[in-house]
């Protein structure tokens, strides 16, 4: 079973090819969290009706407006599968100099797409609490996911530099605290 990805963009050209981003990060999920997903349309939100670019959203006890959002995730509902809407030029991509390094486009864009992904993996496995803290937590997994599959090599490397950074935050803190006097 594979996720259509579906581009439908109105008066606008992307800098990047989006779709084949989505398809690179869909590829290193795992099959079971992508069951009842139909499709991944990727459009701009310029491009929508004025009802649905205004009004808000609720999030996290909160209401937002919805030209701050960059994707939504649409449940089943009337025998229509799932599918998960997101605005691509609503993601805050790396600057136009850093674009042609693949990881730092894959996760830019993997962190809205993995996002509403992880609603999408919340309908297939319950967690009672937050569901946009359940989300965020879906995405880390997928995202970890993605860099361990696809960048094996840098993902070994980020993983050394964050023990080692762990090990000297330790240290330095293991040394302030000795070296403070006590009257």
């Amino acid at each position: 079973m594979s996720v259509k990805v579906t581009e439908s963009y109105v008066n606008y050209s992307p800098p990047l090819d989006y779709s084949a981003i989505a398809k690179r990060l869909l590829a290193t999920v795992p099959e079971k969290y992508l069951s009842g997903l139909d499709s991944v349309v990727l459009c701009n939100l310029s491009g929508q009706p004025r009802r649905l670019r205004t009004g808000t959203l609720p999030r996290l006890g909160r209401r937002i407006k919805r030209e701050q959002v960059a994707g939504l995730y649409h449940g089943a509902w009337r025998g229509q599968n799932a599918w998960i809407q997101v605005f691509v030029d609503q993601i805050n991509m790396p600057p136009r100099a850093f674009r042609w390094i693949r990881p730092l486009s894959d996760l830019f864009f993997g962190e809205v797409l993995y996002h509403e992904l992880g609603h999408h993996a919340h309908t297939i496995r319950r967690e009672y609490r937050e569901t946009e803290d359940v989300a965020e937590n879906w995405r880390v997994r997928f995202s970890v996911n993605h860099l361990r599959q696809s960048y094996w090599l840098l993902y070994g490397v980020l993983r050394l530099a964050a023990n080692l950074r762990r090990a000297i935050l330790r240290l330095s803190n293991r040394n302030s605290t000795s070296a403070t006097p006590t009257a």
